[in-house]
C-alpha cells in the first residue's frame, strides 16, 4: 500500500513535499527558483507526454505563484499539485511521481534513465527510455 501524499489537514506530507520540490528542481535548469517556458515545456512533455497548451499556460500564470514573467515559482509548482491532489486526483499525482522514479513510498529509485532524461536538456523534442517502452 502507497504512503500518504496529503495530511489530515489536506497539506502535503513531509515525504511527498520534498519528492516534489526535487522534481521541480530537476527541471529548474538556470537555478532561478521558477520554471521558465522552456522549462515548463520538458516537465509537460515528460509528464504528460505533450507541452502544456497556450490555455493551460494562462492558467498556470493567472491562478499559480509565478514571477512577473510568468515563470512558474516553487511554490506555484506545489500549489499546482495540491490543487490536483486535493480535487480528488491523487492518481495523477501518484503517476507523476512515479514517471519521476518515486515508488509507493515515496523513495526516489535509483533510475539514471529517468534522472538523466529530467535532468537533461529543456528541449521540447526529448524522448524519454520509458516511454519508448510502453
Amino acid at each position: 500500500m502507497a504512503v500518504d501524499l496529503l495530511q489530515d489537514d489536506m497539506e502535503f506530507t513531509p515525504k511527498c513535499e520534498a519528492a516534489l520540490i526535487e522534481i521541480f528542481e530537476r527541471y529548474d535548469k538556470d537555478k532561478d527558483g521558477a520554471l521558465n517556458d522552456a522549462e515548463l515545456t520538458a516537465f509537460a512533455i515528460f509528464a504528460n507526454g505533450e507541452p502544456f497548451t497556450e490555455a493551460d499556460l494562462e492558467d498556470i500564470r493567472d491562478h499559480l505563484k509565478c514571477t512577473k514573467d510568468g515563470g512558474l515559482l516553487r511554490e506555484g509548482f506545489l500549489q499546482m499539485y495540491s490543487l490536483q491532489t486535493n480535487a480528488g486526483d491523487e492518481d495523477e499525482t501518484w503517476k507523476d511521481l512515479k514517471k519521476h522514479g518515486y515508488n509507493e513510498e515515496l523513495e526516489l529509485i535509483n533510475d539514471a534513465d529517468i534522472v538523466a532524461t529530467t535532468k537533461g536538456s529543456t528541449d521540447p523534442s526529448i524522448d524519454s527510455e520509458s516511454e519508448k517502452t510502453e
